[in-house]
């Protein structure tokens, strides 16, 4: 692999691939099994980077800091951004969950603190702000420097969080909004500025509705799948899914592999990997 390494301390986990032209520089550097570095990616992180199990780093990311922990799965498409204006002051850090998704050219500042919760999705050219400064605060003009938090199970599809900005669990901000305001939990928000316009978000569906997407859409893709008359479990080549507990108990197999991978894209996810050919939870 033809990348280079400047850092105090580069831990490379199992599995793990780094593509060609990719710079590596800073402090202690930790990539945990399965991650997966693309090409021309920057990382720059003086104190401490720990990137989780089977995160993907896409071509062309930069990742620069002070201090960034991202959970396992975490994935950003190509050319998205960490870091920006003021990235390295002793405020700088970024705190993220599992299943993390930035999407292409999306950008998070971390000039503050920026906190992020599990299964936080940010769409292509979504942006998040702990800064907005320009023209001179002493005349007068805006100037803002404050964290940003975000919860679990929340999704940004090409919109932008403006610092202070506190965001609950279960939220979804249309597309292209901007959110100047704290977010409550369980609410859909649009606009600019965004507004909520639906509390107890959202309506939970029940088992049968769900069952029945599942198989539509694994009909549609050939996914081998024996259904159970209640709940929401099936099997899958002897692997049994239960997808209200997120667990896989069985053998690995490609369709089960495949089922697991085509529930992701429905926002389904299982706290479970693959070792020794059998799916085996999480245990760390």
């Amino acid at each position: 692999m033809s990348y280079s390494s400047e850092a105090d301390d580069l831990v490379v986990g199992t599995g793990v691939t780094i593509g060609d032209g990719t710079r590596i520089r800073g402090g202690r550097i930790v990539l945990a099994d399965g991650a997966q570095i693309g090409r021309d990616v920057d990382l720059h992180v003086t104190e401490e980077l720990i990137l989780g199990k089977h995160s993907i780093i896409g071509d062309g990311t930069i990742l620069a800091g002070r201090r960034i922990r991202l959970g396992r799965e975490f994935y950003t498409n190509h050319h998205a951004e960490i870091g920006g204006g003021s990235c390295f002051e002793k405020t700088s850090s970024l705190q993220a969950g599992h299943w993390v998704h930035l999407g292409s050219y999306s950008m998070i500042n971390t000039a503050m603190p920026v906190t992020i919760g599990d299964e936080v999705g940010m769409g292509r050219f979504t942006n998040l702000y702990t800064h907005g400064a320009y023209l001179s605060l002493a005349e007068g003009f805006p100037v803002q420097f404050a964290p940003i938090t975000l919860g679990s199970r929340v999704w940004l599809p090409s919109a932008t969080v403006n610092p202070g900005v506190t965001i609950g669990d279960d939220v979804v901000v249309g597309v292209g909004s901007l959110v100047t305001t704290n977010l409550p939990p369980h609410c859909l928000a649009v606009g600019v500025p965004a507004k909520v316009v639906r509390e107890g978000y959202p309506p939970r569906p029940s088992d049968e509705d769900v069952r029945r997407r599942i198989r539509e859409l694994f009909r549609a893709w050939e996914v081998p799948a024996e259904f159970e008359s209640e709940g929401v479990r099936f099997r899958v080549r002897g692997a049994a899914f239960d997808v209200r507990a997120r667990t896989i108990e069985g053998p690995v197999s490609k369709e089960s592999e495949r089922a697991k991978n085509l529930l992701r894209r429905m926002g389904i996810r299982f706290t479970v990997e693959a070792v020794d050919g059998a799916w085996t939870p999480w245990k760390d």
